[in-house]
């Protein structure tokens, strides 16, 4: 696998925003994520740089720490270990308790804030419940061994091994290579079993193609991290994946957005996958292969029919937004909300619903529909929890709006004249029994 990003479309939050004043355009990366605290989790494969590594001219090479290093105010707790093999500011720290033993390359600075990061036990299916298979032209693949269900937890994991992403980038080749042999030594047997497997000839390499772009310190000077979960980084790219991944702190959660049959693999996506045929294939050229998934293989007439859905998908949420940041958002029809959702599904992005599940709702409440607003605000909490995890900051407004629409503050506020929609038939079916 390669290097991994995580994208999400505007939240309930920003809906909100928007309609009582204008539209949110604060982005982060591409796309504004759902997330909290500024921990971003999207961003491109290569960092832009602020700065460059300074060499620290009296602490020169690796092996030795520098004051700032070795300071009080930068002292870890147990268990960790370090610093080590220094260069300049950026040393090896190792915790053998976290996960299954964690190799940090970092700043002291960002070591503390590691440090005090949770590092929840390692989570998900029971074993035997997944196996590993070799895949025609991909390599080794994971693969269900019974059926797993929709918004269950496969795998729930911290790094073996955690960089900063200009240490990566900018260190001496050759001081980075022992830094990195010092970082993998430093893992347990087993971990470093797992991480030595992965695909790769160097562990530089390993890290170039198997890692996941982790903020340990918001926006802060060198808080992006490239983390390597080498369990994870078994499960193959498709465009249209099975499995959805976050991640929190550092953290790395993989929940399945589908039910997954006994013998299926596993995937997830490497990219965006709302984005048109082509779009997906260069960006996934550009790291190194031809994506071969059912979506991209489609026939030709079938690939123009997906094309299509994801320019009217991208239409209508602009549309969306746009007559959200008006007045009462006048203009908004209560039909585009299903519209939209309809489209999502018809397309597989199962991995990403949350954003449709949300306008849906939030439209249909605003025309005082309690039928299809609860309908839409249960799917919507539901696909929060499984693509962003139980701190999604939509998640308690949905629930709040399945459980009662009446008291939700986007109630009825289209529905002020003539008949309420929660009175008139929700489809042509309905009304047919009428």
């Amino acid at each position: 696998m390669h290097t991994l990003s995580l994208l999400a479309g505007l939240s309930a939050a920003g809906l909100a925003a928007a309609f009582h004043s204008h539209v949110d355009t604060t982005t982060s990366c591409l796309w504004s994520p759902l997330v909290r605290e500024g921990q971003a989790t999207c961003a491109s494969p290569r960092p832009v740089l602020k700065q460059k590594i300074q060499p620290d001219e009296e602490q020169p090479g690796l092996g030795r720490a520098s004051q700032n290093n070795t300071s009080k105010e930068h002292a870890l707790p147990d268990p960790w270990v370090g610093p080590e093999k220094c260069h300049g500011q950026f040393c090896l720290f190792f915790n053998p308790k976290a996960g299954d033993g964690l190799s940090l390359l970092t700043s002291a600075r960002i070591a503390t804030v590691a440090a005090d990061l949770p590092f929840p036990l390692n989570l998900g299916v029971e074993p035997g419940a997944i196996y590993e298979a070799q895949v025609p032209g991909k390599g080794a693949g994971l693969f269900a061994n019974r059926t797993i269900r929709r918004g269950e937890i496969i795998m729930q994991r911290t790094p073996a091994l955690l960089i900063q992403s200009e240490l990566h980038i900018e260190l001496d080749p050759a001081a980075r290579e022992a830094l990195y042999k010092a970082a993998v030594n430093r893992m347990p047997a087993a971990s470093r079993e797992r991480f030595l497997g992965q695909i790769g000839d160097t562990v530089y390499d390993k890290v170039e193609k198997n890692s996941f772009r982790v903020f340990v310190d918001g926006e802060n000077t060198h808080s992006p991290h490239l983390g390597i979960y080498p369990e994870v980084s078994k499960m193959n790219h498709d465009c249209r994946p099975n499995v959805h991944y976050r991640l929190r702190d550092i953290t790395h959660t993989s929940v399945a957005v589908r039910d997954i049959q006994p013998g299926e693999e596993l995937t997830i996506s490497y990219i965006f996958g709302k984005a048109p045929r082509a779009t997906r294939l260069s960006q996934l050229e550009d790291w190194g292969f031809s994506c071969s998934c059912q979506q991209c293989t489609l026939p030709p007439k079938e690939a123009g029919a997906s094309d299509s859905r994801i320019r009217q998908i991208q239409a209508l949420e602009d549309e969306i937004e746009t007559l959200m940041s008006r007045a009462r958002g006048e203009g908004i029809r209560p039909e585009m909300g299903a519209k939209l959702v309809e489209l999502y599904l018809a397309e597989r992005l199962d991995a990403y619903l949350s954003p449709a599940y949300t306008r849906a709702a939030l439209i249909y409440s605003m025309f005082g529909n309690e039928e299809r607003a609860r309908e839409y605000a249960r799917e919507a909490a539901a696909a929060l929890e499984r693509e962003t995890g139980p701190y999604a900051r939509d998640l308690e407004s949905m629930r709040e709006l399945a459980e009662n629409p009446k008291r939700h503050w986007s109630w009825a506020i289209k529905a002020t004249s003539g008949t309420p929609v929660a009175e008139r038939p929700a489809n042509k079916t309905q009304a047919k029994k009428g």
